[in-house]
């Protein structure tokens, strides 16, 4: 999916938020994901960026979550 359309939660700016369509990548991110409550229809809002732009915080349902910008990339997210 490298539509250039595509709207992924890497491409989130400070404090704009989206709503998770689908993860693209391996059974075991998806599932590990998922876990972490990054499923279809989850509102991720960015929080923080670190210094050099990688990893970043998400806020996701009650939480900050860490995800590192190459796993960011691979959430697609609703309206793209």
């Amino acid at each position: 999916m490298s539509n250039m359309n595509t709207l992924t939660l890497a491409d989130l700016k400070p404090g704009q938020e989206g709503v998770v369509q689908m993860i693209n990548g391996t059974a075991d991110l998806k599932r590990r994901l998922s876990a972490l409550g990054l499923v279809n229809g989850v509102k991720v809002t960015l929080g923080h960026t670190a210094p050099l732009g990688d990893p970043r915080a998400y806020e996701v349902l009650d939480y900050t979550l860490s995800l590192r910008n190459e796993e960011a990339r691979k959430i697609v997210l609703q309206g793209a």
